[in-house]
């Protein structure tokens, strides 16, 4: 997956219209509506990160209770790997979506829903809108445990990287701090499995796409 830039014309003061001396009150005013912008971002940014996180780390807890699987929703599943997950009829079943080191020779499943796709000829201009649940394995008796991948690939930087979450009852290694996306390792009986979650698209789909990937995480089950 490749992330594409958005680039804007650069516009001087004097481009602008702007006198280069502005009124005291008026600069005032503008650097308290920046500050007021920059505060809102990053509360939008905070909500979305605590969203997903509740999803795995509370996920079948002591006393949690089974998720709901909205109705007419399908089910995915990989009786080889040894998960099922249930997502939205408007989302497509692929394999891979994105790449990483773990999904390079993995066997990889994945649902997502496109919500924009900028013309082929469109350049860097705009960028594709889209969200995805992907779910790579590998057999354990090539890539190990858990804990000797996570140890072995991670070295000194695990502990600082990931932490200790259950999904669904199953223990896994969360990444720590990647804002809406979730990375996640665990394990099936079979298999070494590599969870990755994202969501880019516009304010106005935000949230709807940040409560179906929460839902698809929460009916997704390692057996």
């Amino acid at each position: 997956m490749y992330l594409r830039e958005r680039r804007y014309p650069v516009v001087s003061v004097e481009q602008a219209g702007i006198g280069v001396h502005m009124h005291t009150g008026y600069f005032q005013n503008f650097r308290f509506c920046l500050f007021a912008t920059v505060i809102g971002l990053a509360l939008y940014s905070l909500s979305a990160m605590a969203g997903l996180a509740d999803v795995i780390e509370a996920a079948d807890g002591p006393g949690a209770d089974a998720p709901t699987i909205p109705a007419g929703w399908e089910k995915l599943e990989d009786a080889t790997v040894g998960f099922s997950l249930f997502h939205p009829p408007d989302w497509v079943v692929e394999e891979r979506v994105v790449s990483t080191q773990f999904a390079d020779g993995a066997r990889c499943r994945s649902v997502r829903f496109i919500d924009f796709e900028p013309p082929a000829d469109s350049g860097a201009a705009a960028p594709m809108q889209q969200s995805f649940v992907q779910v790579c394995a590998k057999p354990k008796v090539q890539a190990g445990s858990l804990d000797q991948y996570m140890r072995r690939v991670y070295g000194d930087s695990f502990d600082r990287t990931f932490a200790l979450v259950q999904l669904n009852g199953t223990r896994a290694f969360q990444a720590k701090d990647t804002g809406s996306s979730r990375t996640v390792f665990a394990e099936s009986r079979s298999d070494l499995v590599q969870i990755i979650t994202a969501i880019a698209t516009s304010p106005g789909k935000f949230s709807e796409r940040q409560l179906q990937v929460q839902q698809i995480l929460g009916s997704l089950h390692l057996k």
